[in-house]
């Protein structure tokens, strides 16, 4: 090694003793540290820009399912029923998670109906309707030969000696000639399969969508799809309602429908008929394993048309106390069993009702 010369190491170990060139080293450290951590900081904030706009995109299409996430979520704070509420729809996979839309929940829905109406079970029960402004108590029990009912209260007032003798010939009357049991029995009927095919449109006929929960049960709102054109008169007129379903999320059944006309409905250019206004309650309960009963009907139609054959437009009924009885009722059995029926206390409808 030359004289006056100093070596590589011997320079980097002077320039690392010099305070000045240690200086520099530690500054310019920490300016690549700086350099490293703002990168750090906007590639994190440009991935969170880019998933929100993901979000906001997607938050359109799927803002219907959102809703019954809340609602679900509501539903299942107070009710406790998340698995019967996204319960699997027909063609879903049950092993995934899946939210259906409101219009879906009510296929499930009007499905299970018509299979409960499938099953063709005879019950007795306590009615009380109203009878222009007299609100009427009777027990009805439902036989092969139609429905029989005996009268047991007027306005909440048990029947007098006269009335329930009058009464007691009635039912004597029909028991040796039941033709108009069999002729209400067959109105009932087809009553019955005007419901079913009315219940089977609903799928189609109004747009649905979540509103919430009350009285623990998962609300939806209803209103006419304009796309759906109605094939029946009666059809015209379900198509006119507007209003809310309530449903047992966990059972999927329907348990209240209320509605109201949203504009009148003629038949014929009015020549045939017409409804100028209307409102329709009704009330659903469960009376045993998968079985349900109407119990509550509110009818107020006003116009001149008779859509039911069985159901006015002006009708109040709730029914109470379901017990199933045998399916091969006679008509002396089944008045026996009614004479055997205690009549319950004495309730009056308030007129709010």
């Amino acid at each position: 090694m030359e004289r006056g010369k100093a070596s590589p190491l011997t320079t980097k170990k002077c320039f690392r003793e010099n305070p000045i060139w240690l200086a520099k080293e530690k500054a310019r450290e920490f300016i690549l540290l700086s350099l490293l951590a703002a990168s750090s900081l906007l590639l994190s904030r440009t991935s969170d820009a880019l998933a929100g706009d993901a979000a906001l995109e997607s938050g359109g299409r799927s803002s219907s399912r959102e809703a019954y996430g809340s609602v679900l979520s509501a539903s299942e704070r107070i009710a406790g029923a998340r698995s019967g509420a996204t319960g699997a729809i027909a063609g879903q996979n049950p092993d995934r998670s899946y939210t259906p839309t409101a219009g879906e929940l009510i296929s499930a829905v009007v499905a299970n109906e018509l299979t409960d109406r499938e099953q063709l079970r005879k019950w007795i029960c306590m009615i009380e309707k109203r009878a222009g402004k007299q609100t009427l108590t009777q027990v009805q029990v439902e036989t092969n030969d139609g429905p029989l009912y005996r009268l047991l209260a007027i306005d909440g007032t048990v029947l007098d000696p006269i009335q329930r003798e009058q009464d007691d010939a009635r039912i004597g009357k029909l028991m040796k000639d039941p033709r108009p049991l069999l002729k209400l029995k067959q109105a009932q009927y087809e009553d019955e399969i005007k419901l079913q095919k009315l219940m089977s449109l609903m799928p189609q006929a109004f747009v649905y969508d979540y509103d919430g929960v009350e009285e623990n049960l998962l609300r939806i709102k209803f209103r006419p799809n304009p796309g759906y054109s109605p094939p029946t008169y009666e059809a015209r007129v379900i198509h006119s309602l507007a209003g809310t379903i309530l449903i047992d999320s966990e059972r999927k059944r329907l348990a209240k429908v209320a509605g109201r006309l949203m504009n009148r409905v003629e038949f014929g250019y009015g020549l045939l008929g017409r409804i100028d206004s209307g409102t329709l309650e009704l009330e659903r309960v469960e009376v045993g394993p998968q079985l349900w009963k109407t119990a509550l009907i509110n009818i107020h139609f006003s116009g001149r048309v008779a859509i039911f054959k069985t159901i006015n437009k002006d009708q109040y009924e709730r029914r109470s106390a379901f017990h199933t009885v045998s399916s091969d009722l006679s008509l002396s059995d089944a008045k026996d069993l009614l004479i055997s029926r205690l009549p319950p206390p004495p309730q009056v409808l308030s007129a709010a009702e």
